[in-house]
């Protein structure tokens, strides 16, 4: 990154007084110009963009808001043709850089980012974009860097806390996810993000009471979102409420209900339900793929259907 530069320079100033190369071996002339080229050099220092809360929310529709609960904190939801849609339409560089990398463009997302760094390098939200896209590669040790730093700029901002929160839980390390998660739903009750997120690790280790009215209160705003209204039929399955659980996914389509984490927990809340035919039914549609965990768990669904 540009914040390197300097030291890089400095490096090779310190260096070069080891290398004994005369200027006729380098074709060097001591003409002025071959110094023309620093003209073009800008040396006037940029205007920072501070951050800015009022532009840092994504504006979606009505419709976006009904089928992504999300939407308006977060585009990991957004199907790739309306990535590409809204990466068209705006010229925030912070926001150019999220989507690039959701979209799994680094190379883009970096260059941007390298490019506005002394416009933003005192702004919390383009370190914490940096950190998203270094989760996304997969890097986590450099996403917690990046979120930390968003975090020493603001200590408040919330993303960066949930984010970590979510490296934790994709590290395996819950207790650490629970706390990120928890801070940053206590930093503001209304978003909504960290409070998802909390309530599917709360889901995870079956503690259904506390999630399952988040799951609801989602629901209702967003009653067209698969992942939450997946979650939420999960939620009334652990509680053992099958109906409810059956009612919400007999609204999914084909394609949804294919999906082993959504299919597989149909099957089976239609055979706690004495329908084992549907359940049966259910179950050969799901397709896709079943690898780790998930595995083991199609195995003991076909297993309880089947018999």
């Amino acid at each position: 990154m540009k914040k390197l530069l300097p030291l890089l320079l400095l490096i090779l100033a310190s260096c070069s007084t080891t290398e004994n190369i005369t200027p006729t071996k380098r074709g060097i002339s001591s003409s002025e110009d071959d110094f023309k080229w620093v003209e073009g050099l800008d040396f006037d220092k940029k205007a920072e963009e501070k951050y800015r809360a009022d532009k840092d929310e994504f504006d979606f529709s009505s419709s976006d808001e009904s089928a992504h609960a999300l939407v308006k904190e977060s585009l990991a939801s957004l199907p790739p043709a309306k990535l590409e849609e809204t990466v068209s339409k705006t010229d925030d560089p912070l926001m150019k850089i999220n989507i690039k990398c959701y979209q799994g463009k680094f190379d883009e997302a970096l260059k941007i980012a390298d490019d506005q760094y002394s416009k933003y390098k005192n702004n919390t939200s383009y370190w914490n974009q940096l950190g998203t896209c270094y989760f996304l590669k997969s890097d986590f040790a450099k996403a917690i860097l990046f979120y930390n730093k968003s975090r020493d700029l603001d200590s408040k901002f919330i993303p960066p806390v949930n984010n970590l929160g979510v490296v934790y839980q994709r590290q395996g390390k819950f207790q650490k996810a629970l706390s990120a998660f928890k801070l940053a739903s206590d930093l503001n009750t209304f978003s909504v993000t960290p409070t998802y997120n909390l309530a599917q690790l709360y889901l995870r280790f079956g503690t259904v009471g506390k999630a399952l009215p988040i799951f609801q209160g989602l629901q209702k705003r967003s009653p067209k979102d698969v992942e939450v209204g997946s979650a939420l039929a999960s939620a009334n399955l652990i509680k053992g409420d099958y109906q409810t659980a059956v009612d919400i996914y007999a609204r999914f389509d084909k394609a949804t209900l294919a999906n082993p984490s959504v299919g597989l927990n149909y099957a089976v809340a239609l055979k706690l339900l004495n329908r084992p035919q549907d359940a049966q039914t259910v179950l050969s549609n799901v397709s896709g793929p079943t690898t780790g965990a998930i595995a083991e768990y199609a195995q003991r669904v076909e297993k309880f259907v089947r018999n």
